[in-house]
């Protein structure tokens, strides 16, 4: 017999019986943090009753992640806290469907029970069967022990063909249950019928989305809107203050229930491994962190005043928080986080493809590709709020006399002072090409040796060009990017540039080039046309 079903009936048999107890109506939600990977904070209070020193919560314990979870007492009155699995009486009112329910439902009323064809017995109904034994038979078999009159009658169900009542009945009767279930027990120093108990936790199940409307009203603004799109499968959430956070939270392990409420087979015995134990040892000096997109960035401190709900910075965390907020478990929301006129600006952009490191790629003469490269129409969107931009996404409106919609794309994370931006369409009316040639060749230029292996290396000079067509009537602003692998030389036109770590892998070069995100941030005139370019050496394996 496996070692959990040994503890279960090890519990059924000294089962306490104990008192059950409803977290949510003993405890209140003061507040509730939301993060977007569906997680929230919850901090709730109260004061709770007590029996020899002991509360037992057993309907509605918080499903706590591992290392989050919490409990206190505002007066040091907390001795410890425990869980386990015990047999809990409880008992609810139930709609009486059947003849011995509504004989239940009206002990001490004087009734008339018509049994087979034609005989009636009148009395009052004095005495009555558990009804929860009753139930565990087959109702045209149970039997029932009435007392009516200072007599005993034993009848079974199928006898009655009906009951009459000299007053209105009753339709409910109280039926008594016992179930086997979890309890979390919290033991207080000293005796009182009542305990002051703090009670926080992180728990998955809850969770928030951005959702924007940006509407373009002039040729330099737009107003943009914030919601948050709450998705809610884990309590009801009643006149509660709910912070909806912006930020890259690092709850390094919880990743699983914490073992006081993991009450799951496998979850009562499951022992902490030898990984465990080493991940906390005094020794460890780096811990992995756990596995979160990063994508925000620590916001400054806001400014200024807008029409929005309150936020505020804390750490490097952003905190939008709504008052009062009210929404039922399994219930979705949206729920307005702020407006506000910005300043854009129409941005042309193009992402060009990125060179390589094969010979074959590096010609003796410009081969332009006959397909140019997609331009988008992009807003560039300057974030002069008191809040930050978290990612999510976006629709594009304008407005002009009616609403047209324009696009729907994502809004990615902009800090405060920031700009980022936004794809609107595709731009058909501009046009970009781009082709390289070789220019000069210092073959087995370099010589490196791996073990019994000798790798040669050619440097290769590359010379490219972009062509620009501006067929629309008036003046773009452009930003043209591309990934360059080797070292930049010349360019026409002044580029921006950002190194990045190689991450080619274990490629045939050994790492030998460095690669650049490079930007041409330039305009074009309507109607023109230009030329941008450039060069730059790579080093290319020698075959």
């Amino acid at each position: 017999m496996k070692i959990n079903q040994l503890f279960l009936i090890y519990m059924l048999l000294f089962a306490n019986s104990a008192i059950a107890q409803d977290v949510n109506k003993d405890l209140h939600t003061s507040s509730i943090s939301i993060f977007k990977n569906g997680t929230a904070f919850f901090i709730k209070s109260g004061k709770v009753p007590t029996e020899d020193k002991v509360y037992r919560m057993t309907e509605h314990i918080p499903s706590a992640l591992f290392g989050t979870f919490w409990l206190s007492s505002p007066s040091n009155e907390l001795n410890n806290v425990s869980s386990y699995i015990d047999t809990l009486e409880s008992s609810e009112k139930m709609l009486a469907n059947s003849i011995a329910e509504m004989l239940s439902a009206n002990l001490g009323q004087r009734v008339k029970l018509h049994i087979g064809e034609s005989e009636v017995v009148e009395g009052v109904v004095e005495e009555l069967g558990k009804m929860e034994d009753v139930r565990l038979i087959s109702p045209r078999q149970s039997i029932i022990n009435l007392r009516m009159d200072g007599k005993w009658l034993t009848l079974t169900v199928q006898e009655i063909r009906r009951i009459e009542f000299t007053e209105p009945p009753n339709r409910y009767y109280e039926l008594t249950k016992k179930e086997i279930k979890p309890v979390l027990q919290v033991d207080f120093n000293s005796v009182r019928k009542e305990q002051y108990l703090d009670m926080m936790y992180l728990s998955s199940g809850l969770s928030w989305t951005p959702i924007y409307l940006i509407e373009l009203i002039e040729e330099q603004k737009a107003r943009l809107s914030l919601r948050a799109e709450v998705v809610n499968n884990v309590e009801d959430i009643n006149n509660t203050d709910v912070n909806f956070v912006v930020g890259v939270p690092n709850f390094n392990d919880a990743k699983k229930l914490s073992a006081l409420v993991d009450f799951s087979a496998s979850g009562f015995h499951d022992y902490p491994t030898a990984a465990d134990v080493n991940r906390f040892a005094n020794s460890v000096q780096v811990l992995n962190s756990n596995t979160y997109e990063i994508e925000e960035f620590a916001p400054v401190s806001p400014s200024g005043t807008m029409d929005g709900i309150d936020g505020s910075a804390e750490e490097d965390l952003f905190f939008y928080t709504l008052k009062n907020m009210n929404l039922k478990k399994g219930g979705r929301g949206h729920y307005p986080v702020f407006t506000a006129n910005i300043d854009i600006a129409h941005i042309y952009e193009c992402n060009l493809p990125g060179n390589t490191e094969s010979k074959n790629y590096y010609k003796d003469d410009f081969l332009f590709s006959p397909d140019p490269t997609v331009v988008y129409h992009s807003i560039k969107l300057i974030n002069d709020t008191k809040y930050p931009f978290t990612t999510g996404p976006a629709m594009v409106v304008k407005q002009q006399g009616d609403t047209k919609p324009i696009s729907q794309d994502r809004l990615n994370y902009t800090s405060i002072k920031g700009h980022s931006f936004m794809k609107l369409t595709e731009a058909p009316d501009v046009r970009i090409n781009q082709a390289e040639k070789t220019i000069a060749v210092k073959e087995k230029a370099k010589t490196v040796v791996r073990g019994n292996y000798t790798d040669y290396y050619d440097l290769f000079t590359v010379e490219g060009k972009i062509k620009v067509k501006n067929f629309k009537n008036k003046k773009i602003d452009l930003n043209i990017k591309r990934t360059i692998m080797g070292e930049l030389g010349q360019s026409s036109i002044k580029w921006l540039t950002a190194n990045r770590i190689n991450t080619t892998g274990r490629n045939s070069s050994g790492y030998q080039n460095n690669t650049t995100d490079v930007c041409w941030e330039t305009s074009i005139g309507a109607g023109e046309e230009m030329t941008i370019t450039y060069s730059y050496k790579i080093w290319v394996r020698a075959f």
